[in-house]
Formats: structure tokens, sequence, C-alpha cells
């Protein structure tokens, strides 16, 4: 009687936890979707561990199921680790990422659990009621008019038309169609059965889960249309990385798709609407294997794909076929297919897990210990220990996330000492952070310049203004030791350089040689050209200025901005002629009835006046979206005498991956 409660409370967990996974969101503790998805399924498999436990204990004997997928799944986990291991510039990124060296850990242990404790029926009924309450969702806020922030409003987290607890509208788009086949497999074997009722009540069911499929896929077409990197991008990024040895046979890392992105993007992307935005995951997942774990963790997960197309078909062509057993099939290829064309994120990667657990029918194992006696219990000591290590690691990055994000609404209401205060927290729980320390920096350098805004420093504020600087420049050096590959590290450091040419000797130096590194790991930005540019502009060294420019000029010839910072610098360096051309390149590349028009013509005309014989203007062409022509920002005012910054001032030099010229 005891062993039967022990595996009925293990079958109800595990339906529970499956059921829950789609749904759980944590807005108050993590960023409220990968990752507090990973937290949440941690401790559920936990729980049910401990349940087995429990009845391996009692009946003294540990029963389980064979794994037909075992062996594939473990070689995407060892590729995983491996990649994040001997690749990755940060590994501690790399283990946590939404689909990370440990989001495949997890889904491992879920399979496991599913696979030896789990009953098929019951887990595809909590597939589908999961998918009930996000049709009913969908409903909601398809009909409603909802628009809230959820948690931090410098998140910009809320609940729109779009908006879905399992990370995204694509996410539950892609679930919602994986269900089908499932929906429709027991409501069959229902009324084989002759329960009328039971099929009635899960053809209502399908039908609301195919209006949510519905309604997320007119979304998805309409306003909720959401942007992916080009597939041609994606292909070049993928291929670059193989050129480069180093990263062919285990990718760059886990999570580490941006660094590649940056380095390896196509000259062809500056021509799309989204140059300017640096993608962290490829056009699909394929590419994002093949990118980020290399051949191996490519060809680990095609092996697992083959094997479930190979058992799909044998299933399909067996005398008595198992209608829910050839559905999870379906549900699986379904999954396969679509991610040819997206993305993943956590959730979906584990709902691959868990189908491939209800998916196969197993053969039952018993293992017999009882003659052991005590020292069987010795065997209890390596998986608790497992779980005391993995649980104090991820309670770490848990707790530091909950400081960091409270350092954000704590910033959003100019709440300074506490910023200050919980990203110190936050970086002392999880050092390895990049984005943390880059945050922290900024914070200090804020709160520097904003005690330098008194019109009398005592000594005392000067003290605290060094203190201020030195641990910004500390925590941006940190961001790029933690990730060198990182340019978003780099440009904050360069930035922060840049922001203390006037408080600080040698730091324009600093920061010219920053940008560079930056330029290096993103060699195909215009942006960064234009800023570092801007940076020579400042110092009247117009030559240099003018090359920056020019080859930003050439990296994306439609760019207003990048004509108008070359004709200042070109007026400024008495080049009127060129001054003019590029003037009237930028007058076309802007709309006529904008502020920007009137601005780029006005300089223009100053411009033809000095020239000794005036060129009309061509006519202008409208274009498709509004720019905005802004000048470089010249260094803020600094104090007097200038502080001295410490000698480990200077910026790192790392190595960067093999970018294309």
């Amino acid at each position: 009687m005891k062993n039967k409660i022990f595996s009925q409370t293990a079958e109800f967990l595990l339906a529970a936890v499956v059921f829950f996974l789609p749904l759980i969101f944590l807005p108050y503790f993590t960023d409220g979707f990968d990752f507090g998805k990973q937290i949440f399924l941690l401790l559920a498999c936990l729980v049910v561990f401990l349940v087995w436990t429990l009845q391996t204990i009692s009946e003294k004997k540990l029963i389980y199921k064979k794994s037909h997928y075992l062996f594939p799944v473990l070689l995407i986990l060892v590729a995983f680790l491996a990649s994040t291991f001997v690749n990755s510039s940060n590994k501690t990124q790399s283990f946590a990422a939404a689909t990370g060296a440990g989001a495949v850990l997890i889904s491992t242990l879920l399979y496991l659990l599913l696979n030896s404790l789990g009953k098929r029926k019951t887990i595809l009924y909590s597939l589908l009621g999961s998918g009930l309450v996000l049709s009913l969702l969908r409903v909601v806020l398809f009909l409603g008019d909802f628009s809230f922030p959820l948690n931090y409003p410098s998140l910009n987290l809320s609940i729109t038309k779009a908006w879905s607890p399992t990370g995204s509208l694509i996410a539950q788009a892609v679930f919602l169609l994986a269900l089908i086949p499932l929906g429709f497999s027991l409501m069959y074997e229902n009324l084989r059965q002759q329960k009328l009722l039971s099929a009635g009540a899960i053809f209502l069911l399908n039908t609301l889960n195919l209006v949510g499929l519905g309604l997320s896929f007119h979304l998805l077409t309409t306003t909720a249309q959401p942007i992916l990197l080009p597939q041609s991008t994606a292909w070049a990024i993928a291929l670059e990385g193989l050129k480069n040895g180093r990263f062919a046979a285990l990718g760059l890392g886990p999570g580490q798709f941006v660094n590649a992105f940056t380095s390896f993007k196509s000259l062809n992307f500056n021509n799309t609407d989204f140059w300017n935005l640096r993608f962290g995951s490829s056009s699909n997942w394929y590419y994002q294997l093949l990118t980020e774990v290399g051949i191996i963790g490519l060809v680990a997960y095609l092996f697992l794909g083959w094997r479930i197309f190979r058992d799909g078909i044998r299933v399909f062509r067996k005398p008595r076929i198992s209608y829910t057993g050839l559905a999870s099939y379906l549900a699986l290829i379904i999954l396969l297919i679509t991610q040819f064309f997206i993305p993943l994120n956590f959730f979906l990667l584990a709902l691959v897990f868990i189908l491939l657990a209800v998916a196969r029918d197993e053969e039952q194992v018993s293992l017999d210990f009882s003659a052991a006696g005590g020292f069987a219990f010795l065997g209890l000591v390596l998986p608790l220990a497992f779980w005391g290590g993995t649980l104090f690691f991820a309670g770490k990055l848990a707790l530091a996330n909950h400081y960091f994000l409270n350092s954000l609404k704590a910033a959003a209401q100019n709440d300074g000492v506490t910023t200050y205060n919980l990203q110190i927290k936050a970086i002392q729980a999880d050092p390895a952070s990049a984005n943390y320390r880059i945050a922290y920096s900024q914070t200090n350098l804020a709160l520097a310049n904003s005690l330098a805004t008194k019109q009398e420093l005592t000594d005392q504020d000067r003290s605290t203004i060094t203190q201020l600087v030195q641990q910004a420049i500390r925590e941006a050096k940190a961001a790029v030791a933690v990730d060198p590959r990182n340019v978003v590290a780099w440009e904050n450091l360069a930035n922060l350089y840049r922001n203390l040419i006037n408080f600080a000797e040698g730091a324009d130096q600093w920061a010219l040689a920053s940008y560079q590194q930056a330029i290096n790991l993103d060699p195909l930005n215009p942006r960064l050209r234009v800023d570092l540019g801007g940076l020579y502009y400042s110092q009247q060294n117009w030559q240099q200025a003018a090359n920056l420019f020019a080859q930003a000029v050439n990296l994306k010839p439609d760019w207003a901005n990048a004509h108008y910072n070359l004709a200042n610098v070109l007026r400024e360096a008495g080049d009127l002629a060129g001054a003019r051309q590029e003037y009237e390149v930028s007058q076309s590349l802007v709309p006529i009835d904008s502020n920007d028009y009137q601005k780029v013509s006005s300089e223009l005309e100053e411009v033809k006046k000095r020239l000794p014989i005036p060129t009309p203007t061509p006519k202008t062409q409208e274009p498709s979206e509004p720019e905005t022509l802004v000048t470089p920002a010249p260094p803020a005012e600094g104090i007097e005498p200038p502080l001295e910054l410490p000698e480990e001032g200077s910026p790192p030099v790392t190595p960067t991956p093999e970018a294309q010229p």
C-alpha cells in the first residue's frame, strides 16, 4: 500500500510539473520566463526525485524503465558541456543560458523521471490542460484591452495582446500546434472505448486549443510580427564559425550567439531595417546549434531527430497502432520541423524532452539491493551531492537576478543609492555576469557626474568622485575580463573613458583603444565607427574622423547620420565641395517635412555661400523612415585639477575571434 502511494504521488507530481511548466511565471524573483522556468523545473524535479528515493528505500529495490533515447540525449548533454567548458568566453553565462548546458541538464533530468515514473496518458492530459489555459488566456487578451507593466517598467515587461507565459507568442503557437495530434488521438481512443462524455470534453478542449492557435497565428502575421534574424545572415554566421578551426567542432559556446553575430555577420545585414540590432539567437535552432555547439552538437541533435523519425515510422507500421504513441511522435516531428524556422526558448526545449519520455513504451527493470544492506544507501550520496551543488549554484544565480531586477526598479525611480547597493549584491552573488558589472560601472559614473555638478567641490567630494570613477573603471574592465568577446562590454568601457576625458589625463587614449577593440569584435557595425569618429572630431583630428565617417558611409550608404557627420568634418577640414556633396546626400535621405531636413538644408546653404560657384541642389527623395541627425557630443566638462586615474586604468586587449574583413 505504501509503495503504491509513493508511485501515485510521483505520477501526480510529474503531471503537475508538466501542466504548470508552460504557465509558470516568476516576475518578482527572476526575469519571469526562461530562467524562472529553469528554477521551477529544477526544484520540481528534486521533489519528484525525493519521492522516487523514498519508494526505492521502502521497496529496497530500484524500479525504472529502460531509456531508448538516453544515449542520444546524453550525447547532446556532453556536447553542450564540452562546448561550455572548452570554448565559451563566459562559462557561467553559457551554463545558465536559456538553452545552455544547464537547460539541457535539467531537461535530461525531467526526461529520466518522466520515462521511469510518468504515465503517458496522464502526461498528455496535462499538456492538453495547459494548452487549454493558454488558449483561454489568448482569447481574453485578444478580446480585452490590456497593457500594464507586470514587474519592472525599465524591462518593458507588460501584458499586451501578444503576451504569453511561455516566453513568446511563437513558443505558444508551436506548443498549441504540437497539441493537435495529441488531442485528436485521445479523443479517438475515448470514442473507441465508448466513453462519449470524455470524448466530447476532449473535442471541446481541442476546439478551444485550435481557437488559441488561430489567434496566435493571426497576431504573429499582423500586429505582433516577430523580428527574426534573416536565414541568409544566420547561415553566413554559422559558415564563418566553421571556417574558424577553433570553433568548428564545439562552436563558440551555448548562449554566445550574440558574440558570433557581431564577429561573423555579413555586410548585407546593414541593408536590412534592423541593422542596428544585435541578435542573441539565430534564425532557427539548427543554425544556432551549429554556431554555438558546433558540428558535434548539431550531429548529436540530428542523430536524435533521425531516431524519432525512424521510430515514428515503426509505430505507424505496427499491426496494432498505439494512437497516443503515434500522436506523440507526430508532435515531436512537428517540433523538429518548426525548428528549421524558429529559434528555441527553454520551454520548447523542455517540451522536446517531455514528448521523448512519453512517445515510447519502455521495458520496466527492477534492481534488488536488499542483500547489500546499509551499503546500498551510499549510492544516494552522489545524487544528493549533485542536487545540493546544482541548487546552490542555481540559488545564487536566482538571488543575483532578483537583486539586479530590483536595482533596475530603483533606477527607474531615480533612487541612486538603492540602485548602487543592490547592484553590489548582484555582483557578489554572480561575479561572472558581464551585464551586472556593466550596469554597476554606469551607476558609478552617473553618481560621479551628479556629484561633479556641484559648484564648489570639497576635498571629500573630490575623494568620493575619484572613488566612484575608479570603481566605474574597475567594473567596466571586469566586464570585458569575464566576457572578452562581448562587444557591449568593450563599448561600455570606451564610453566610460570618453566621459572621463575632461576629468582625467590619458582617458582619451584609453577610449580610442577600447573603441578599436569593439570595432575588432563588430567589424561591420557603422555605428561604432561614427562613435569613434566623433571622439576624433572632438579632438579636432579631422583626418582620422573623416576616415571613420567615410568607412561608416561605405558600410551603410543609406544612413543619413553617417553622411551628415562626414559632411561636418569635411567642412571643418576645409573641403567645402566634399561637404556640400555629403550634405546633399544627407538631405536626400531624410523626410522633407522633418526638422532634420531643415537642419541639413540650413547647413548646406551656409556651405554653398562659402563656395566660389554655387551648385544646384539635386531633387530630394523622401525616405521610408525618419532619421535623426546628431553631431557627436563632446566629452562632459571636467573639473580642475583633473583626477589621477590608477595605472591599471588602461583597457586590456584580448584576442578576438577571426572576423571577416
